[in-house]
């Protein structure tokens, strides 16, 4: 008996330490969450400013909260190498290489955790509600196979802001030929942010 009395103290010990740990674990992951900045704008991305050389070491020295791995990726039938900042398992940005593949040329995001300027959410934030002085030069464009459109402050900005049409709309050669409803209905698909010329 008095050995069942000992094996149950023990067991619910060992239960209130897993329980104890299970806490500790999740308050360190919300807090790692809290230091994540999931901002980008025309002054960056996750905190990152410049063109960085295109190396893991440089990337999470400068975004310490994120998983950084280096990745390949493929463009019109070219491989080059890219960097993704990661968290909780899923990547919130992707870092792009220069033509020479030796610094960040820019940061992307189609992830729903990053933040715009103006608090966008991809997939959520229409472009009926961008702020027009940061979206007075546009460009029609493809987007994930859709036709869509990319917009930021001027031909040479520094954020882009990109928008997919809503679904059956026809891809337009020129922005100016889309018609406004269409315009006003289309929903952001990505952010990008271009690092400045070193």
């Amino acid at each position: 008996m008095r050995g069942m009395i000992i094996a149950a103290v023990l067991a619910l010990g060992a239960c209130g330490q897993q329980a104890t740990q299970r806490e500790t674990e999740e308050a360190q992951a919300v807090a790692a969450s809290s230091a994540l900045d999931l901002s980008i704008g025309p002054g960056g991305a996750a905190g990152i400013s410049s063109a960085l050389p295109m190396s893991v070491e440089a990337v999470r020295a400068a975004a310490a909260n994120y998983s950084v791995t280096e990745i390949e990726g493929q463009a019109e039938g070219d491989t080059y190498r890219a960097i993704t900042l990661s968290a909780g398992g899923a990547e919130v940005f992707r870092l792009m290489p220069t033509t020479d593949a030796t610094r960040v040329h820019g940061i992307v995001t189609t992830s729903p955790r990053a933040r715009g300027p103006a608090g966008e959410v991809i997939g959520e934030t229409l472009f009926g509600v961008a702020p027009p002085e940061q979206v007075a030069f546009c460009i029609a464009q493809i987007v994930d196979a859709a036709p869509g459109f990319a917009c930021s402050a001027s031909e040479g900005g520094s954020f882009w802001r990109v928008y997919r049409l809503p679904e059956g709309a026809a891809p337009s050669v020129a922005f100016a030929d889309i018609e406004p409803d269409l315009l006003h209905d289309s929903m952001l698909a990505e952010m990008r942010w271009i690092a400045p010329r070193v």
